[in-house]
């Protein structure tokens, strides 16, 4: 009996293999890219990317830990300051913090 499960990939590294249903909802994620076979367009693997956590980018200066920075890239031009996005698992850490703040003020 053929294994019926593909393979989710993140880069080169095999993170899980899902069953029908999984690959239904991973393939609806926004960062999934679905990889067919040319001769009979079979789904043989899923790659995913990383969905917006920035939180490791370098600014030019000062503290890594900023929520920060004016580092140029793709989408951020020379000298302009932006928001560093906070992962969804800190999320609701970061605004109990920031209402503390606010309150302090």
């Amino acid at each position: 009996m053929q294994d019926q499960r593909v393979p989710v990939m993140c880069g080169l590294r095999c993170i899980e293999r899902a069953d029908a249903s999984r690959v239904h909802r991973l393939a609806a994620a926004p960062n999934a890219q679905a990889i067919r076979r040319r001769r009979d367009g079979k789904l043989v693997e899923i790659q995913l990317r990383a969905a917006g956590d920035d939180s490791n980018l370098k600014g030019r200066t000062g503290n890594p830990r900023r929520y920060s920075h004016d580092l140029e890239t793709r989408d951020n031009p020379a000298r302009v300051w932006a928001l560093k996005t906070i992962h969804a698992d800190a999320a609701d850490i970061f605004r109990a913090v920031m209402n503390d703040c606010a309150k302090a003020a």
